[in-house]
């Protein structure tokens, strides 16, 4: 089980930046599994291999239910501006590598509830999200801004850029990167406060390649910086890194 619940945190996270732009919407219908790379918790200077998941069902003009990682959407609207409800697990976060971290107090599972909202104009898109905590792990919530820009190269080959940044709560960051002697547990790491506020920015590319009419590869790298408090914080500045790769590769099937 702690196995599983570190894989499923690192799954949304290398999920989120594989699926965010670069499987296209031109089918109603596709699924994708994939492997991937991710930190072994947010901040870890160490990295986990992860099963990555995408499938999404659409009818209508733009509805649609999809899934990538361990977060689920339903757009209500049409494919120019898509708004509905999301909900997404986070793993809890226990038997990781670092000896520090891993002495502190375990941090449980997170179910997170929210909306979100995404504008289309030709090869551009924005999108807000927005996820608070409601299973009473850390009682907060976090704010997701990304821009993407899609690329056609041929009509095989099509290239996806984005940008994000994350603003966290106060209850987020102090759950997540606060050290005292509620969570320490046995840890030596020093006293530490952290305040609520934009926790990262990241950059993403992707690269999908269509075989055929029906199957396609997508192949992602992403970056996220951790700035603020999370940086910080002596969980990553003196145990990890501020630097955060997701690497992965998908093979998706449309129909």
């Amino acid at each position: 089980m702690e196995k599983k619940t570190k894989i499923l945190f690192s799954s949304l996270a290398a999920g989120l930046f594989l699926c965010q732009a670069a499987v296209a919407a031109d089918y109603k219908t596709s699924v994708g599994l994939g492997v991937g790379m991710a930190p072994d918790y947010e901040g870890s200077e160490d990295y986990t291999a992860v099963p990555l998941l995408f499938a999404r069902v659409g009818w209508g003009d733009g509805d649609y239910v999809m899934l990538k990682g361990t977060q689920l959407k339903w757009n209500l609207l049409n494919d120019q501006i898509e708004f509905g409800p999301l909900l997404q697990y986070r793993g809890e976060r226990d038997d990781v590598d670092n000896d520090q971290v891993d002495a502190m107090k375990d941090i449980d599972a997170a179910v997170e509830a929210g909306f979100f909202l995404t504008g289309r104009s030709g090869p551009w898109s924005a999108t807000l999200e927005f996820a608070a905590d409601v299973s009473d792990t850390y009682d907060g919530f976090l704010i997701t801004l990304g821009g993407n820009y899609r690329q056609t190269i041929s009509d095989d080959f099509k290239m996806t850029y984005g940008v994000s940044t994350t603003y966290a709560s106060d209850n987020y960051m102090e759950t997540y990167f606060q050290v005292d002697a509620g969570n320490r547990g046995t840890s030596t790491l020093p006293n530490y406060n952290a305040d609520g506020g934009f926790k990262d920015v990241g950059l993403n590319v992707a690269a999908d390649y269509s075989f055929n009419a029906k199957w396609s590869i997508v192949g992602n790298l992403g970056y996220k910086y951790l700035l603020g408090d999370a940086a910080d914080s002596p969980i990553v500045d003196d145990e990890g890194s501020e630097g955060q790769f997701f690497l992965g590769a998908m093979g998706v099937y449309r129909f």
